[in-house]
């Protein structure tokens, strides 16, 4: 019975774990998916898919608003796709006879370039009623009183479209009462409000903001709005916008930061001794713990397993959908008892997940379960490998992203190309990432690269992994990371990137503590302030 088990899992691992087929029988045998999305990217990728077959295939797909799916389907098949993307790549509106062509091509930016004329003429085509309203307010001055004739969530789309160097010399300048409580009532209010606060040069625009009703406003409108006030030197302002935050927080990690700030704004350590009493892990209760001098214990970085080989393939996306599943089905009460069931050496990523559940996320694992790829690494650099690790797939060997990033470090497409391309290696499939031996050699070429651009920094390694290397160095010659009084915490939460932002803190959290698992000292006190 073991030998047969030890020839299944052979078996199991060489169909499924290395390469799964692409052929429309076997895509059609899966439950619709993002991973069944992705084996239809592969497949339409594959040479003389014919149109027929294309068609067959994208009836499979689970999101079909998917851009790369939607792009490859439409270079094969001549029919409405192909349509959309052919008229969303025009620029000469006037021109465009067929009234959906001229839906799917317009934006404000490309009207920007018409005359006064051209536009009325324009907005009397087979628009839609917003884009024609659109156009009629893009022919207005810029004007607060003319702008209140309007719809606020109309013209906060319209001014988010404005020209910067249009918007500094028009709206930089301190609104009205009126015309906030007007800006306030648009349902993209809060997109107008982050791309002001992180602005550093609407300075008169942004002191419009003080004394404002944060009642009906999120947490995440009221904090933005309260580090507004406290970086234009009215922190009576942004205490009142903190505390009122702190009462319209969901989360722990957000609570942790509204009392982060309140420390950086008061000095009143009283918040740290608040902070060493949560449960959740991140760069705001780690400064605490390390000012307090008190220990962080509600982790782990062990799980008992067996020693034996798993009957499930995480290499295998489809088997990861299963899982995900069968977590979901479990009543809470029941998942110590679902965690035994994944304690082989293979199967640690998914022990540790659901162990990380069954404790409501009060305990938080930081698991190092491939050692055997990371051989000659430097404890640093695994450090700061299984730190990406864990933010971008929670160890998951098939993980995918919506955009297709792939494998345990979420390598997207288009850099494993590129990588492949100068190791002189043929990528005949992207599911090959789904090896951790080969997406953790793709990785580190890629972390290799931009320690050396960086110094070797993780938190400016973090934010270029996630938004790109130019994406960050434009943000610090932006005068970020620079001196103030309260940088370079300021600097960390006013990058526009949310994603990029959160992604930079969170794996500098993971950092700090495979530090400490590692016994490698690590002050993030004193890293912090480096970086100013």
């Amino acid at each position: 019975m073991l030998k047969l088990f030890f020839v299944f899992a052979f078996f199991y691992g060489a169909l499924f774990g290395s390469q799964i087929p692409l052929t429309l029988e076997s895509l059609k045998k899966y439950e619709p998916s993002r991973a069944r999305d992705f084996m239809v990217w592969e497949f339409l990728q594959l040479p003389n898919v014919s149109q027929v077959e294309a068609k067959e295939a994208f009836k499979l797909v689970q999101n079909k608003n998917n851009y790369k799916i939607k792009k490859l389907y439409a270079k094969i098949v001549d029919d409405e796709v192909r349509k959309e993307f052919d008229c969303k790549k025009r620029k000469d509106l006037l021109a465009i006879t067929d009234a959906k062509c001229l839906r799917f091509a317009f934006s404000l930016y490309k009207t920007r370039s018409l005359n006064r004329f051209e536009r009325e003429q324009l907005a009397k085509r087979d628009l839609s009623g917003w884009q024609k309203k659109l156009l009629v307010l893009q022919n207005e001055p810029y004007s607060f009183k003319r702008y209140r004739t309007y719809s606020p969530s109309l013209v906060v789309s319209y001014l988010l479209t404005v020209p910067k160097k249009d918007f500094y010399k028009n709206f930089n300048k301190t609104l009205s009462m009126d015309d906030v409580a007007f800006l306030q009532k648009a349902s993209n209010f809060h997109r107008f409000v982050m791309y002001v606060v992180t602005n550093y040069d609407l300075n008169e625009l942004q002191r419009s903001f003080f004394g404002i009703d944060e009642k009906k406003l999120s947490f995440e409108t009221t904090f933005y709005l309260a580090l507004n006030a406290l970086r234009n030197g009215n922190e009576k302002e942004a205490a009142r916008l903190l505390r009122a935050s702190e009462k319209k927080a969901r989360h722990q990690r957000n609570i942790d930061k509204v009392y982060f700030w309140l420390y950086q704004a008061t000095h009143d350590r009283s918040y740290l001794e608040t902070m060493l009493l949560s449960m959740s892990i991140n760069i705001y209760t780690l400064y605490a713990h390390e000012t307090m001098q008190a220990d962080v214990e509600n982790y782990f970085y062990e799980l008992l397993t067996n020693g034996e080989h798993s009957p499930y393939d995480l290499r295998n996306p489809f088997d990861w959908e299963k899982i995900i599943q069968e977590i979901r089905a479990t009543k809470p009460n029941e998942l110590f008892k679902l965690a035994k069931k994944y304690r082989y050496d293979d199967t640690l990523a998914v022990q540790r997940f659901i162990v990380e559940k069954a404790f409501r996320y009060k305990a938080h694992g930081y698991i190092t379960p491939y050692e055997k790829y990371l051989k000659g690494f430097t404890n640093d650099e695994k450090a700061l490998v299984y730190a990406i690790m864990r933010q971008e797939s929670d160890y998951i060997p098939s993980s995918i992203s919506r955009s297709f990033a792939l494998g345990l470090m979420q390598l997207m497409p288009f850099l494993v190309k590129n990588i492949a391309k100068k190791q002189n290696e043929n990528i005949k499939r992207f599911d090959e990432m789904f090896q951790p031996r080969k997406n953790l050699k793709y990785a580190n070429i890629h972390l290799q690269w931009l320690k050396k651009l960086l110094d070797d920094n993780p938190l400016y390694i973090a934010y270029a992994y996630n938004g790109g290397y130019g994406f960050f160095t434009r943000y610090k010659a932006g005068g970020r990371f620079g001196k103030g009084v309260y940088e370079p915490f300021m600097s960390m939460e006013m990058m526009q990137n949310a994603q990029s932002r959160e992604y930079g803190k969170r794996v500098l959290a993971n950092y700090v503590m495979y530090k400490k698992i590692y016994n490698e000292p690590f002050s993030i006190v004193a890293f912090f302030q480096t970086l100013r």
